[in-house]
């Protein structure tokens, strides 16, 4: 039974291996022309799936059959979260700073080192790897690096969560949810992996092959995401012209000292505009869409939302779709309109979106609410 898990774990590394690394070069060359972003995604695919490899040759009796193998310079722990760092800052609405390309140096550094080392007679490649200054610096000091720039990852994608809240209307596939999901994932592996490699979680039994099972997930995870997942722009970024601001516009600093009558003036203009234009029907409804309607500056209507009604964006213009919603539901010309037609009617993008929304709001589906009404 032993030799089994020991054989299932070198099976499904290989298997992770090859799928992994086929679909990282595949994203590679898909995306290197339209969404040059997804490289960084393929990149990462492809050096997390090649570190199995190391993990292969480090079974006893593999690395018995291959004892030159040993060493081999696929230990990735500086790289790999620094490179889904740079992948998720270029796909957010923050691409417009400058890329923290830098933190792809110590790995980059880390790998010519094991590079070297590899390369070295056998006997020497032995000593170090019982060394404990090799366990010290491509392992311990890896991991701590990771980590760091992990927790930066997931404060970065919050930042972008926040700024698409108060951006968007519709939020499917802008609010890389997948990512912070994944990320937390990995850190939660990495920190396990660590502590069981350690001692210190003697009595915290894991086999190998568990991890080898989650590595296999996480690869077509990431590659299944990275296929559907599309840059995310930040339309606030964008030059406002006379055309679209006849009146001087409003610069930061001067927008920071609007005073709260100022921002209760503005929102019942923008409350008017809405009800009036009902352009929250349109599902692809942008903050910036609403400021050229209103001659406003975004920051402007943004802050006014933020402050007066305690909402981001997001969940302001699905208060007016709910409303409508409810409107069409009660109303008799619109008795043969499907629940998929009244969602669309009211300006929401999906059934599922409709749906999670009305009940957030009304604490029922629409369903249950037409029922209620008859």
């Amino acid at each position: 039974m032993v030799g089994f898990n020991f054989d299932m774990q070198v099976v499904l590394d290989a298997i992770g291996s090859v799928q992994g690394v086929t679909l990282g070069i595949l994203l590679i060359i898909l995306n290197r022309n339209n969404y040059r972003s997804t490289i960084f995604l393929g990149f990462f695919l492809f050096f997390f799936s090649l570190e199995l490899v190391y993990w292969i040759f480090k079974n006893p009796e593999v690395a018995q059959s291959y004892p030159d193998l040993l060493l081999l310079p696929f230990n990735f722990s500086w790289l790999l979260f620094p490179l889904f760092f740079v992948y998720t800052q270029q796909v957010s609405v923050l691409s417009k700073e400058k890329t923290k390309y830098w933190l792809l140096f110590p790995g980059i550094i880390s790998f010519f080192a094991q590079l070297i080392i590899f390369w070295l007679p056998f006997e020497t490649k032995q000593l170090i790897s019982e060394s404990g200054w090799h366990r010290l610096f491509f392992w311990d000091l890896g991991d701590y690096y990771s980590w760091i720039v992990g927790i930066w990852n997931l404060l970065l994608l919050s930042k972008h969560r926040i700024e698409v809240r108060n951006t968007y209307s519709y939020l499917t596939f802008k609010e890389l949810q997948w990512a912070r999901a994944f990320l937390i994932c990995l850190l939660a592996i990495s920190i396990l992996s660590h502590l069981i490699a350690h001692g210190f979680l003697n009595n915290f039994f894991v086999s190998n092959t568990v991890f080898s099972l989650m590595d296999l997930f996480a690869i077509y995870w990431v590659a299944y995401r990275g296929i559907l997942q599309r840059n995310v722009i930040s339309v606030l970024t964008q030059e406002w012209d006379s055309e679209v601001l006849p009146d001087k516009p409003v610069d930061q600093k001067q927008s920071q000292d609007i005073d709260s009558q100022r921002l209760e003036e503005l929102m019942a203009k923008i409350d008017d505009f809405m009800a009036a234009s009902e352009c929250f029907t349109d599902p692809n409804l942008t903050i910036v869409d609403l400021a050229k309607g209103m001659q406003v500056h975004p920051r402007q209507i943004s802050k006014a939302i933020n402050s007066q009604s305690e909402q981001n964006f997001n969940t302001y213009v699905n208060r007016f779709r709910i409303q409508k919603a409810e409107n069409l539901l009660k109303g008799q010309k619109e008795a043969n309109l499907s629940m998929d037609g009244i969602g669309t009617e009211s300006g929401f993008n999906s059934k599922s979106a409709f749906y999670s929304a009305f009940k957030k709001q009304t604490g029922t589906t629409p369903s249950q609410f037409k029922n209620q009404l008859l």
